[in-house]
């Protein structure tokens, strides 16, 4: 298919999403193509035994045709252990990358379905052209998480799409700034940002058009009910509490936009970012680390509300707040790592007495973190990935041995 032919027609919401997800360049037969695509390999949870990716990959690419509503998509790779697929677009206009997607986004907008109510059809389409051909099941933090990728800052918070029209509620995004983790500093693994929504949410509410990727999802989580409507499966999950913490995700994306976009991303440059944050200090020692930058942030972002006993009133600070302090639910003690947004709570002065190693007998302290797990999504993902713990029991015995 042409480029101009492409964009003359009327675009599925579906390949709306695969494009706007990403937008990648080739040259076939001496011609210049854009291309969308999807790709997923073998995991250790799915065995050839119990799913042939090499067996699904024609019916793979049948559903792709049947949902995208053209039958352009073809196979790229497909093998036991990784398959790819891709949608390639003759480009005879000449356009670049960031030409093409500031066209399709301004079609995009002139679409009638973005403004129907609530998350229609067409919507769910465009969520999974977005986030599920490229997506992958996480199955430690619970997202599909897709590594994200921008050439412009319009393009960059292209994630808000999802959140903004498409009616995933924000507490169940999520965006990850790998730029400033450890392993991209120390240019030991520097790897592209993530956009994640929330796993559960996504095979409740969106479904997978992956069977593969639903198959993961089904056995990582041992779910039980399930069905399949026109393609798609979804599965009856027990959703996640409604959160309070809206506000962490347009945040992130905002300081990142401002803060990381089109910087001088060298180790250095990095180094130097990360203590201006506040998520490192140097001259401290790695056990005893205790960062003002970051509990400031947090204080700022976070609902004043005590974690544990839920009071919203404690006694008034100089600037009128009510006053709570910052708790690490993993004690900072284990490693200056933990000095993380994702481990902070705050407390009243009562709750975080009681949370100090000896401050409480072991039962109340256990019953006090699983109170902190359940009702904080991100803090139990945070401990669960940091000590490889699932089980909630478990999990908190675990940090109240931890406690400083």
């Amino acid at each position: 298919m042409r480029l101009s032919g492409f964009l003359r027609r009327e675009i599925s919401p579906f390949l709306f999403g695969a494009f706007m997800s990403r937008i990648m360049s080739a040259e076939r037969n001496g011609r210049s193509y854009f291309y969308c695509y999807t790709s997923f390999k073998q995991s250790r949870i799915v065995p050839p035994r119990i799913f042939s990716i090499a067996n699904y990959g024609a019916r793979y690419i049948d559903e792709l045709n049947y949902i995208s509503g053209v039958n352009e998509w073809e196979i790229h790779r497909c093998t036991e252990k990784v398959f790819e697929g891709r949608f390639y677009l003759e480009n005879d206009l000449g356009l670049t990358e960031t030409q093409f997607y500031s066209m399709l986004h301004s079609k995009f907008f002139q679409s009638d379905w973005i403004h129907e109510d609530g998350l229609t059809n067409n919507k769910k389409d465009f969520i999974r052209g977005f986030l599920e051909l490229r997506g992958s099941v996480d199955t430690t933090a619970k997202f599909i998480a897709q590594d994200y990728f921008f050439h412009n800052r319009v393009e960059l918070k292209k994630a808000t799409i999802v959140t903004d029209f498409m009616g995933v509620p924000i507490k169940y995004a999520n965006y990850n700034m790998r730029e400033l983790q450890h392993q991209f500093v120390m240019n030991i693994n520097r790897r592209n940002p993530q956009f994640r929504v929330n796993s559960f949410y996504y095979a409740m509410n969106v479904g997978f058009l992956n069977k593969y990727k639903a198959k993961i999802f089904e056995r990582a989580f041992r779910t039980q009910g399930s069905n399949e409507s026109n393609h798609i499966k979804y599965f009856q999950v027990e959703m996640p509490e409604s959160r309070n913490d809206d506000v962490v995700f347009i945040r992130y994306l905002n300081f990142f936009s401002n803060n990381v976009y089109q910087r001088n991303l060298t180790p250095r440059a990095i180094g130097l970012l990360r203590q201006r944050l506040g998520f490192d200090v140097a001259g401290e020692s790695n056990n005893t680390a205790r960062n003002r930058a970051i509990i400031t942030l947090f204080d700022e972002i976070s609902p004043n509300r005590c974690a544990i006993c839920g009071t919203e009133n404690t006694y008034r600070r100089p600037d009128g707040r009510q006053y709570f302090e910052i708790h690490h639910v993993i004690s900072l003690r284990n490693g200056s790592e933990l000095d993380n947004i994702a481990n902070l709570v705050k407390l009243c002065p009562n709750c975080h007495r009681m949370m100090k190693r000896n401050g409480a007998p072991k039962d109340d302290q256990i019953r006090a973190i699983i109170t902190i797990l359940n009702q904080h999504n991100e803090i139990y993902e945070f401990c669960s990935s940091y000590l490889n713990i699932d089980e909630i029991n478990e999990l908190a015995e675990k940090i109240q041995e931890m406690l400083g």
